[in-house]
């Protein structure tokens, strides 16, 4: 193998493969086995498939030098002393006092509980703890991340302390076997990390720094823009001043023009009373009819209409005044365009 050190994760679920050349199916790892003194593992559970679908088969046990790790396989040895009761004899152990430490609580000298056992990092060859994961469930490891905590910090399992023990520990309903694997007080101060809301964060911060870059990169452009808009507005407001001065005395030359069209102001009407009142000569030679009212006769039409002739010709030149004013006014708005 490249590296001595394996974890719990990759072996786990494993097929196990035996006899012959490693063509014989023997079951897949179930769990792990560890000292249940020391800090080390000392082989894996093999869950065997039932006889015949119908008899079940009880789970075997090997010992760490009974297997070796092979292309993604684990394949036993043909060492029958590396199995069950004669590998325990070998060890040293008695495999009911052995413990699987996969979901234990693990509690620190003080009585603070930080989890659970999670994967476990550990020496092939010797099985000695390198490290182990405190898993705080699947939702909290994920958004918050997992504290790793190392080998030297385990002081073992311990019976009394933590959660009851089922399977294989659990005792009775009046007296439930307690146990938990005991940490120094120094793994409650490690850091948990990797979690999703670490990763936002970091990704948040490298967002909003991509967005103040982009943001400086596009102000020299944005006010390079600016600054050209604002040249062409000045332009034009230029070539609208010169023409609005312009228009401003064609406007006055057309009053003028008007003015002496119209001739001098007509005066006031003369009251109704001033209009009846004639000599008593000419009273003689009016003649009123009885509940008639004397009728105006129209005015003449004449100075009117010379006067409606010289507006007309007024307001005519005065016209084409103004369009040569607007056509000087759109030559000068394009020259200024033309020049942003």
């Amino acid at each position: 193998m490249a590296s001595n050190l394996i974890t719990t994760k990759e072996l786990y679920n494993v097929r196990v493969m035996g006899g012959k050349n490693a063509s014989k199916r023997i079951g897949k790892v179930r769990a792990f086995v560890y000292h249940p003194k020391e800090r080390r593992c000392i082989g894996i559970m093999v869950k065997r498939p039932d006889l015949l679908w119908m008899f079940h088969r009880k789970d075997l046990f090997v010992s760490l030098d009974g297997f070796e790790f092979e292309d993604g396989r684990v394949v036993l040895s043909d060492d029958s002393k590396t199995r069950d009761k004669a590998a325990c004899k070998a060890i040293d152990v008695c495999l009911d006092d052995c413990v699987i430490w996969g979901g234990m609580p693990v509690v620190t000298e003080s009585g603070a509980t930080l989890g659970t056992v999670g994967v476990v990092t550990f020496s092939l060859m010797t099985g000695k703890v390198d490290s182990f994961l405190v898993d705080t469930g699947a939702t909290a490891n994920a958004l918050l991340g997992t504290r790793s905590v190392p080998g030297d910090l385990v002081l073992g399992f311990r019976r009394g302390i933590g959660c009851a023990l089922a399977g294989e520990y659990e005792g009775s309903d009046e007296n439930p076997v307690l146990g938990a694997i005991l940490v120094k007080d120094e793994a409650a101060s490690i850091a948990i990390e990797g979690g999703a809301a670490e990763k936002a964060g970091a990704a948040t911060a490298v967002a909003m720094d991509k967005a103040h870059t982009a943001v400086d990169k596009v102000k020299p452009k944005v006010s390079e823009a600016a600054h050209v808009a604002g040249d062409a507005v000045n332009k034009g407001a230029y070539a609208t001043g010169k023409q609005i001065g312009k228009a401003t005395g064609m406007f006055s030359d057309f009053k003028e023009e008007y003015d002496k069209a119209r001739g001098p102001k007509p005066e006031k009407h003369v009251a109704d009373e001033e209009v009846l009142v004639v000599d008593d000569d000419q009273e003689d030679e009016i003649e009123i009819a009885p509940d008639e009212t004397p009728k105006k006769k129209p005015a003449k039409k004449t100075s009117q209409d010379s006067a409606s002739e010289g507006i007309g010709r007024a307001v005519g030149s005065q016209l084409k005044a103004a369009g040569g004013m607007f056509s000087a006014f759109k030559k000068e708005f394009d020259k200024a365009r033309r020049d942003d």
